[in-house]
């Protein structure tokens, strides 16, 4: 009796604090402003790099081990949470989200309070991305349109390459700019520390046992695949969202993953072929950045978004993105679907209450 006593007490401790910070919310260009940076990154890296987020400490811990000669082969026996233990096979992103641990805090912090919206927010960034020509096939990764889901997976199956862009401009380039969009450094490899996966569908993460290949089209329900759907730390993650969940201060802004800018250019050479190598950053920084928030039509999903587990939900809809066309900026209420195949309706103007529902 003792035991399910004091759960009950400790409980009790902490639940004032998590109706604290229920009052507001991020809004939806809030959230666009955080997932930017990483909402073209591969599904894989995607599915790894959010979760990982909500537990700041072991992404701290993952990059001072990787920094003191760590190596890949080491880290499946780390105690960290299982998503950094997977996203440490890729040293470049760990120590990216280390030395931005604001930016990263934030995100956990926000993805473990409105985890659907945070996952919303990339799939419009993906489609603002795609309308104006930044976001193309590339000898790294293809761009697939699944329905009314952008999919962005590796094109070899046994390689990943973290990409490297602008989060300032590359989702609204100038007319007229010279490509490329996204650049690339070295392939990591592919292995069973990656049974985390996006369902874009019900805008959450699974955890499942690793398959090779690039499927991504499996049936979450099916009991045969024994997966289950991603939670945040019911006592880290309560204290993460206490202590970085603030809609109301100024969102963080992570430098580019190299450390210097990658300067982003437009679509005018898009269709010439990306490129595969590094490029050299601009010589001289903006002094301040350009990063917008964006609207973009967007459908109804074939089931209700899941509620964070965390505070009790959230009231942003059930929709994801679908592709648009540059500069079309309506939102009209979604049409529902009869077919198999989903349409892709537009959504109405948002409401004035902060943003809490993007319709």
């Amino acid at each position: 009796m003792k035991a399910p006593l004091c759960m009950l007490f400790a409980l009790c401790l902490v639940t004032p604090l998590w109706a604290q910070v229920a009052d507001t919310q991020y809004t939806p260009e809030q959230l666009d402003k955080l997932a930017g940076p990483i909402a073209l990154y591969p599904d894989p890296l995607v599915a790894l790099i959010l979760p990982a987020s909500t537990v700041p400490s072991d992404i701290s811990a993952a990059a001072q081990f990787i920094a003191g000669g760590g190596t890949p082969a080491q880290v499946d026996s780390q105690p960290w949470d299982k998503s950094v233990v997977g996203l440490a096979h890729y040293p470049e992103v760990i120590k990216w989200m280390n030395d931005n641990l604001q930016w990263t805090q934030a995100l956990g912090a926000a993805f473990a309070m409105q985890p659907a919206d945070v996952m919303k927010s990339i799939q419009q960034l993906r489609a603002q991305a795609k309308a104006a020509g930044t976001l193309v096939d590339t000898p790294q990764q293809r761009v697939e349109i699944d329905g009314d889901d952008i999919r962005i997976v590796p094109v070899d199956d046994n390689t990943i390459y973290p990409p490297q862009y602008d989060a300032d401009t590359v989702y609204d380039t100038e007319d007229g700019a010279a490509g490329p969009f996204l650049t690339f450094n070295v392939g990591y490899p592919v292995g069973p520390w990656l049974g985390f996966e996006c369902d874009w569908d019900d805008f959450g993460i699974w955890i499942g046992p690793w398959q090779s290949g690039w499927g991504y089209r499996r049936d979450w329900l099916d009991p045969r695949y024994k997966g289950n759907r991603w939670h945040a730390d019911g006592i880290r993650g309560h204290a993460l969202v206490r202590n970085f969940y603030k809609p109301s201060e100024e969102i963080p802004r992570p430098r580019p993953i190299s450390g210097t800018r990658i300067e982003a250019r437009g679509p005018a050479m898009q269709s010439r072929g990306p490129a595969v190598q590094p490029r050299t950053p601009a010589p001289a920084e903006r002094s301040t950045p350009n990063y917008r928030g964006y609207s973009a039509p967007v459908p109804a999903p074939s089931r209700p978004a899941p509620q964070s587990p965390l505070i009790g939900g959230y009231s942003r809809g059930t929709q994801t993105r679908e592709y648009s066309t540059r500069g079309n900026s309506s939102r009209q209420a979604p049409v529902s679907r009869a077919a198999p195949q989903r349409s892709a309706p537009a959504r109405s103007s948002p409401p004035s209450s902060g943003g809490k529902d993007r319709r």
